[in-house]
């Protein structure tokens, strides 16, 4: 007697199939992303796909949603350290966070998908700034610079890469970039280029 063995998966969703494009962009690249691969990877046919979204245009922008609504925000600093360390260990997280996801320092880079998981980061980084003592709008211009360091870290390629999650080289700099934004929120007057 043959026992009858059915197997159960989980019913196929956005989340399933973000986590799956997430895997092979993780491990590929953004090149090797196409709906066939993502199918083969939930083991499902690629028409099952188009149930839950329309093309890889829309599954590009649903991972750089979950990528940006993923980005680590640890806490603000407190009484045993100063402001500007909790902006350090931040952009130090970021970094960590991109290195361990090669694919997203280039579509942020990009620029070419806005999505609103951003919003969230973003407001926690221009809070961590504030409490370091800059002004609105300094602590804008400050959130734009740290990402101009974190992005040309990560894209530039040289002969002797940091290790991702190691940041090396980008850790000096950026410790560097915040010790220099936060002395000139302390300075008496802007100094003129011109003079």
């Amino acid at each position: 007697m043959t026992q009858d063995v059915t197997y159960h998966r989980r019913p196929l969703n956005r989340q399933l199939i973000v986590a799956a494009a997430r895997r092979v962009a993780d491990s590929d690249g953004l090149a090797e992303l196409t709906l066939r691969r993502v199918a083969g990877e939930l083991g499902t046919g690629q028409a099952s796909l188009y149930r839950h979204i329309a093309d890889r245009a829309e599954l590009l922008g649903l991972l750089a949603e979950d990528l940006a609504t993923s980005f680590p925000t640890p806490g603000e600093s407190d009484e045993h350290g100063p402001a500007a360390d909790a902006v350090v260990g931040q952009w130090e997280a970021m970094y960590a966070y991109l290195a361990a996801h090669p694919w997203g320092a280039r579509v942020i880079a990009e620029g070419s998908r806005v999505v609103d998981g951003a919003h969230s980061v973003a407001g926690h980084n221009l809070a961590l700034l504030r409490a370091a003592g800059l002004d609105d709008d300094d602590a804008a211009r400050a959130y734009r610079a740290l990402w101009h360091l974190l992005l040309g870290h990560l894209l530039n390629e040289t002969p002797h890469p940091a290790t991702p999650g190691s940041p090396g080289d980008y850790s000096w700099a950026l410790r560097r970039l915040v010790a220099g934004i936060v002395r000139a929120t302390d300075a008496p007057a802007e100094i003129d280029p011109g003079s």
